[in-house]
């Protein structure tokens, strides 16, 4: 029997790859069940002594037990009933419990009466934060292996969860801040000169111009982002844990070490955190090929007003 346990820790488990399991699941069970029925319609034309049975008696089903966050839950005895809403209210669920089984005869003439009786039985268990597999799969038989690789295979390709969107959020937020306040830092700075006080300790300083253009860009651009940025991220940080006290007050810091042995698994409150991280990847992206853009212009302002300070001199 294969009785290998399937945990997913540190990953990201896309909710169309699980349709595409559950859709595996319910058509390899279909098949079965429609060849069961042939093979019994063919052995009712044949004597008992020369009957075969690959699928003799074959009972087999597909049942989930889903629980909603409004604190309704139902159970579905098919694959056809439980996929309808799957998508459809996949923001509402809470968990998922399916059972899954096939068992039946292996009857040959020739080894009469040592007949095989196989039985496979395979459990999923998911939150937002758990997947768990529990395989109870019969050796002797292999209809079950290509779910349980699938399965295996979805779990081990599944991205990290503790990727570069998490370990360099810092880096993210302020990459993505100074390029949108760039531009505008800028033209402030610039306005800056033409009034008499400001503009005569701007243009007698070397770097004066340079550093305010970078401080009011840093200001302006984490007013323009951090509500986006933090709620793009709001779902996907890892919790905070007690970090012990200073300077008066509590610390608190990420809890990497848990959230690494845990999974996310794209439903419920998560069901958008894949398209959340790629929106942020993108933000980056962008922030530094403006940064590029923004700091040639930045020279190049910054070298005219040198300029105009030492003619102004």
């Amino acid at each position: 029997m294969y009785n290998e346990t399937i945990k997913a820790e540190n990953k990201i488990i896309d909710n169309q790859e699980l349709y595409n399991i559950f859709q595996e699941m319910g058509e390899l069970l279909k098949k079965y069940q429609k060849s069961a029925l042939l093979e019994e319609e063919q052995n009712k034309m044949l004597e008992y002594h020369y009957q075969r049975r690959n699928l003799g008696h074959f009972d087999g089903g597909f049942k989930a037990h889903v629980d909603f966050y409004d604190n309704t839950d139902i159970t579905f005895d098919n694959y056809d009933n439980f996929i309808s809403i799957f998508y459809s209210r996949i923001e509402e669920i809470k968990s998922i419990n399916i059972s899954y089984h096939m068992s039946f005869t292996i009857q040959n003439p020739e080894t009469y009466p040592n007949n095989k009786y196989i039985h496979h039985y395979l459990t999923i268990y998911m939150t937002e934060n758990k997947f768990e597999v529990s395989p109870n799969l019969n050796s002797e038989d292999d209809k079950l292996n290509d779910i349980y690789n699938s399965i295996k295979n979805m779990v081990l390709n599944a991205p990290e969860k503790y990727d570069i969107i998490i370990k360099k959020k810092s880096s993210i937020m302020n990459t993505v801040a100074l390029s949108k306040g760039l531009i505008p830092g800028m033209v402030i700075s610039g306005l800056c000169i033409l009034i008499p006080v400001i503009g005569g300790i701007i243009l007698k300083g070397l770097i004066v111009y340079p550093i305010l253009s970078l401080i009011l860009a840093f200001f302006i651009g984490s007013i323009l982002t951090s509500g986006k940025m933090e709620k793009l991220y709001a779902d996907i940080m890892p919790d905070k844990k007690y970090a012990g006290f200073s300077d008066g007050h509590s610390v608190y810091k990420d809890d990497i070490d848990q959230f690494v042995s845990t999974c996310e698994i794209l439903i419920g409150k998560k069901t958008n955190n894949l398209s959340e991280r790629k929106i942020i990847m993108d933000e980056y992206e962008k922030g530094k090929a403006r940064l590029g853009i923004g700091f040639i212009c930045l020279a190049i302002t910054s070298l005219i007003v040198i300029i105009l300070g030492l003619i102004g001199g």
